[in-house]
């Protein structure tokens, strides 16, 4: 793996919080996903106009879907769906939505992945993440087995990862391996936030293997149980390593886009910082987001502070 101070566009400029540019607090949502956004992809706004484009063009249609069915599960709205007919349309008969939030993103998409050629696998990848989002995005989520924890893992993270630019072909299994391992860590570090909203995605199998249970997570009680500790080392230390595993050729590759470079020396320094949180914490899930958060602001604090000293 290249060590980063070999990249030049590490150390371009922050010019603005990502947020600002990819709907973080757009809709009615579970919450203002700011911070989460900066945590996950401050990075971008360090590439060149070229190449930050299409990063940017992309999250903001993730994140756009996401909230839009975030949006619908609060106030049994049906906006989501709506987008979803309208990407059938723009996939099957090449019609853009003429106006509202379908049009601009649609028409983004269209500009993308439609012309000069139509780019079939990011198409179906597309198609495929939205059934994602559709099928986990469902009031009284429940995933019984490990094995189905495996696929959403997949469906949701993997497909997304493939969305993203400057990827060759051979590349794409890799890029999908590495989503899976982003999607499990963002659960770990959303676990508390995600209970007080009502959701847990940790699988039923599990709970039972450590006596517990999904009420027991999202009320908070888990923690004081016999077996909740092992339960968690239990992600960290066995279910963990085969993912990090089946991702090896693409974290050692040398052969990535630069702005794909820098998205792994990133992603793994926070994947990095949330099992430390996690460890300081004593694996306590409610103790956790209060000084992830703090971390992350101070991380991101320092790392424009060394630009400037830079630039200065």
């Amino acid at each position: 793996m290249q060590t980063f101070n070999q990249i030049e566009a590490f150390f371009r400029p922050l010019p603005a919080n990502i947020a600002e540019f990819i709907g973080s607090s757009d809709y009615q949502a579970f919450s203002d996903d700011s911070l989460k956004d900066e945590d996950n992809a401050a990075w971008i706004m360090r590439l060149e106009l070229n190449t930050r484009q299409p990063w940017l063009d992309c999250v903001q249609w993730i994140r756009c879907v996401d909230r839009l069915a975030e949006n619908d599960l609060l106030d049994g709205g049906s906006r989501f769906q709506t987008f979803y007919r309208c990407w059938q349309d723009l996939r099957t008969r090449n019609i853009v939505a003429s106006d509202g939030l379908e049009a601009s993103v649609l028409h983004s998409i269209w500009h993308r992945w439609f012309q000069p050629q139509r780019d079939e696998l990011r198409i179906q990848t597309w198609e495929n993440y939205l059934d994602a989002i559709d099928t986990y995005h469902q009031p009284n989520l429940t995933i019984e087995t490990l094995q189905d924890f495996d696929r959403m893992l997949d469906a949701l993270a993997g497909n997304f990862f493939q969305l993203f630019p400057f990827l060759e072909p051979h590349q794409f299994p890799g890029a999908r391996a590495i989503g899976c391992i982003d999607q499990f860590y963002n659960i770990m570090r959303d676990l508390r936030e995600d209970a007080d909203l009502g959701v847990c995605y940790f699988p039923k199998e599990i709970l039972d293997r450590f006596g517990l249970d999904r009420q027991q997570m999202l009320d908070r009680t888990a923690i004081d149980t016999a077996n909740y500790r092992d339960m968690m080392a239990f992600w960290f230390d066995e279910y963990l390593p085969p993912l990090i595993q089946n991702s090896h050729d693409f974290l050692e590759a040398d052969d990535l886009h630069p702005s794909w470079q820098i998205l792994r020396y990133w992603s793994l320094h926070r994947y990095s910082r949330i099992e430390q949180v996690f460890y300081v914490c004593n694996l306590d899930y409610t103790q956790f987001p209060e000084v992830y958060w703090d971390a992350v602001r101070r991380d991101l604090d320092r790392d424009r502070s060394s630009w400037m000293s830079n630039v200065i």
